[in-house]
Order: structure tokens, then C-alpha cells, then sequence
């Protein structure tokens, strides 16, 4: 990041020293003009020259100050690697902190499904007064409880069934928001290394151009060739040096983009070091779709998920229809009383009515309104729309997977093809060249060749990066992608 050469102070402590130096000076005149006529001018020098001596002490406190703040900003750039990168956009993307958080809650309600199969357990203790005089004195109970369901039509089986399920969905999706996140990093790097590369293209570009400058200039001086071929060159020079500020304008929006999906501060300086990459293939047999297609569907995670929740909603079918069956339930109490009505201590009247009971209840539900039939209807219908969903979601996965198939093997055959132009271009570039040397060949012959040149480098650079990318699409559509994996295949 490039700066200014005349900072500002900042707004702090630099800003406070200002304001006291102004104070201070306003302070002096009034103090100098208050003691005109009781001292000489010497002394109201002196003391007007004491504040201005303070002031600038400020201003070179804040100096420094602004020195040791440019100091650090300069060692605030960060070197991260693509490891770091994956590292730190799982440590701080939010939607997969939201699913983490998802994650925990599923934890909780197994944990919930878990606990109705525990016993009830509490303890009471109360007390009465009367108010009126007739009355008896005063009494105390104390109590404890417990109660178990037996048997409720299997519905804290099928919850804690259902729980269980929620949570391994709740699981497949951290694996796939995961991959997500571990993508964008990817096609955030992979975007970045091509950026950098058309840079290299266009400011060997540049070079090129002014070297040809260089050389036209000494044919114009020789009387070899017309003035107009050392201004057509200066356009070309200029447009060349204009492809370069936008080739590296273009990086520093991948840097920035970047930046975005690791979520970073945007304040900091980052050098991002990029990995090394496998060579450009020199060719590839296309990819059927169907065995693509047929691993997306065993193994995307997101699918899985949505195969858990129907049977989760299945699972409810059966909670809702429980309300149709007897329910079973076991108790016990045991306790103590003590009235001030009777002789005794407290401690020895409940050593006297200590006693307890067990109770064994059952219940058949005959006519309920109509409440679990409606429930059972509601059930039906969730484990539809579920339904609905998976099936919505196995449209979208086939449909990801043979886009990107065809797209992959378009993007294999575009590298052949623009690897071939590529050669052809600098081929033609160096026997046009040749031919202007011996003055066969005008200057536009030349300035087109080395166009098509650029333009076929830069081509070839494009596609190579698409194919890559293109390839870890696929791995991402099919659900291979492994967050600590590298950053491109190597076969």
C-alpha cells in the first residue's frame, strides 16, 4: 500500500498536543498585555516564550508518535499460506459458526430425549397458621416424591430416535458448510494466482514494447524508418503500460476479495504465499457424467442430511400416533407430619408419622377431541415436505454435477486450444519482427502479431486456471473435497 509523504496527525494524542499549543499561546497575550504597565518588555518575553517552548515540545511528542504508528503499520503485513487460509476461514466464517451453534443445539435436545426416561424426583416441605382463634395451631409437612413413566406408545423412543437423527443431520451439515467454506478459500487463491500471472504477462508485455521503442528510435535516427513508426510505437507503449495498471488493479481486488472470505481485517496488510501448483496438462480424456453423478449421490453430505431428517419426520409419524396408546406410570411418596396441636417435638412427631406409598396409574385415552389424529395428519405432512425436499435436492446435485462435467471437460479442451494459439502467436510474433528488421514488414504488421501474442498468453493463462478451478468444482460437487487437502489436484 503505497502513502502519502505528508501524514496527518493523528486524532488522538498529536490532535490534543495541537489544541493545547493553541491554548497556550491565547494564554500568553492575555498574561502579556494584563502585565504592560507592571513589567519590562524582556519579561513579558520570557513569559510568553515559556508556553511556545511547551507547545513545541508536544508537537515533536506527537512526531514521535506518529513515527512509532507508521513503524507498526509497516510491521502489521501479515504472511499467510493456504493452510493458514483454510485454517482461519473455519475458525471465523459465521455460517459455520451458526452451524456449529445448530450443531450444539441438536446435542441438547438428544440429551433432553435422553433425560424423559429418568425418574422425577422432588422435595416438599410446607406449613400453615390459621388466623382464627377457634382454630387449631399450626401445622408442617414434609415430603418426597418421585414418578417414572413405564410405558407412553414408544414416545420417548421415537423422540429420542428422532433426536438422534437431527443431531447426524445437524453433523452432515458442518461437513458441508465445511466444504463450502474450504471452496471459497480456494476459488479466492486460485483467482489470486491468475491475477498474478496476467500481471507477468503484461508487464513482460511492456518490456517487450519498450525495447521495440528502443529499437525504432535507432532506425528513425538512421533515417531507416518514418517518424510515424516512433509515434505508433509510443502508442503502443502507452497502451501497454495502461493493460498493466489494470492487470494490477484486477490483483489487488483478488487480494481484497480474498481478504472477504477469510474475513480478516481489512485495515492490515496481507502477503498471501501461494503454493506450488502442478504443470498444465497437456492433455485429458473427457469425464462421464453418470459415474460422477452416482458418487455425488452416495457422497454429498448435504443429501445425507436430508436423507435424516425425512426419517426424523418419519420417526414423528410414530411420536404423534403414541397418544393412542395406554400409558403407564409409576410413583412414590414418603413424608412426615407436624401440628403444634399435638404433644411432642418436631423432630418426634416425625418420627412418629413418617410413612410413605407407591402408586402404579393407568391410562387409556378413549376420546381425546380429535388432538391425535390431528397430530398424526401434521406428522404426515412434515415427513412429506421432507420428502419434497430430498427429492428438490437430488434435482440440484444432478444437475450441479453434469454442468460441471461439461464445463470441466469445455475447459480442457479451451487449455489445448489456447495453449496451441499461444505458440502459434509467439511464432508469428518472432517472424513479423524478423520481417520488419529487414524491412519487409510494416510496424502495424508488428503491432498486431504481438496484440494476438498477448492476448493469446493471456488466453492460455485463463484457461489453464479455469481448468484447475473447474476441477475442484467437481471435487466440491461431488462431495470430495478435503479441507485439508491442497490446493489443486495433482493428477
Amino acid at each position: 500500500m503505497t502513502r502519502s509523504n505528508h501524514p496527518t496527525l493523528p486524532a488522538g494524542r498529536g490532535a490534543r498536543c495541537l489544541a493545547v499549543l493553541a491554548r497556550t499561546r491565547e494564554g500568553a497575550a492575555e498574561r502579556a498585555q494584563r502585565s504592560a504597565g507592571a513589567a519590562g518588555w524582556g519579561r513579558r518575553t520570557i513569559r510568553a516564550a515559556r508556553p511556545t517552548f511547551f507547545g513545541l515540545v508536544c508537537l515533536v511528542c506527537a512526531a514521535m508518535m506518529l513515527g512509532a504508528v507508521t513503524a507498526a503499520d509497516a510491521q502489521q503485513v501479515r504472511k499467510i499460506t493456504f493452510h493458514e487460509a483454510v485454517e482461519i476461514a473455519l475458525a471465523q466464517n459465521n455460517a459455520l459458526r451458526r452451524a456449529e451453534n445448530a450443531g450444539e443445539l441438536d446435542l441438547i435436545g438428544v440429551a433432553e430425549a435422553r433425560a424423559d426416561f429418568l425418574p422425577d424426583l422432588s422435595l416438599s416441605l410446607s406449613g400453615s397458621r390459621p388466623f382464627e382463634s377457634s382454630a387449631d395451631g399450626s401445622s408442617v409437612r414434609a415430603g418426597l416424591s418421585a414418578g417414572m413413566t413405564l410405558f407412553n406408545g414408544f414416545a420417548n423412543t421415537s423422540n429420542l430416535r428422532a433426536a438422534r437423527l437431527e443431531q447426524e443431520a445437524g453433523e452432515l451439515d458442518i461437513e458441508r458448510t465445511r466444504q463450502t467454506v474450504v471452496f471459497d478459500v480456494i476459488t479466492g487463491y486460485l483467482a489470486l494466482i491468475e491475477a498474478q500471472e496476467q500481471v507477468r504477462v503484461r508487464e513482460e508485455n511492456l518490456q517487450a514494447q519498450e525495447k521495440q521503442l528502443e529499437s525504432i528510435d535507432a532506425l528513425v535516427e538512421g533515417g531507416e524508418r518514418p517518424i510515424s513508426d516512433r509515434y505508433q510505437q509510443q502508442s503502443s507503449v502507452a497502451s501497454a503500460r495502461l493493460g498493466l495498471v489494470e492487470a494490477r488493479r484486477s490483483l489487488d481486488l483478488a487480494r481484497v476479495d480474498l481478504v472477504q472470505a477469510l474475513q480478516l481485517d481489512p485495515t492490515r496488510e496481507y502477503e498471501f504465499e501461494i503454493p506450488p501448483l502442478p504443470p498444465a496438462p497437456a492433455g485429458q480424456t473427457p469425464i462421464g457424467w453418470e459415474d460422477v453423478l452416482a458418487r455425488a449421490f452416495e457422497r454429498r453430505s448435504d443429501l445425507q442430511a436430508q436423507r435424516s431428517r425425512v426419517e426424523s419426520a418419519s420417526v414423528g409419524e410414530r411420536v404423534a400416533r403414541s397418544g393412542r396408546w395406554p400409558r403407564i406410570s409409576l410413583s412414590a411418596g414418603y413424608g412426615a407430619d407436624y401440628a403444634t396441636r399435638f404433644d411432642g417435638s418436631l423432630f418426634d412427631q416425625f418420627d412418629e408419622t413418617w410413612g410413605g406409598s407407591v402408586s402404579l396409574s393407568l391410562s387409556l385415552p378413549l376420546f381425546d377431541r380429535f388432538g391425535t389424529s390431528h397430530s398424526v395428519t401434521r406428522a404426515k405432512i412434515a415427513t412429506e415436505n421432507q420428502n419434497i425436499a430430498l427429492q428438490d435436492l437430488r434435482q440440484d446435485v444432478a444437475l450441479q454435477v453434469r454442468r460441471a462435467v461439461l464445463d470441466r471437460n469445455a475447459a480442457a479442451e479451451r487449455l489445448q486450444a489456447a495453449q496451441a494459439q499461444a505458440f502459434a502467436a509467439e511464432k508469428a510474433l518472432e517472424f513479423t519482427s524478423q520481417r520488419y528488421e529487414a524491412g519487409v514488414a510494416t510496424l502495424y504488421e508488428v503491432t498486431l502479431a504481438r496484440a494476438d501474442f498477448v492476448a493469446a498468453t493471456s488466453a492460455s493463462v485463463n484457461a489453464r486456471y479455469n481448468l484447475l478451478w473447474q476441477d475442484r468444482l467437481l471435487d466440491y460437487y461431488k462431495g470430495d473435497l478435503d479441507p485439508s487437502g491442497e490446493l489443486a489436484k495433482t493428477s
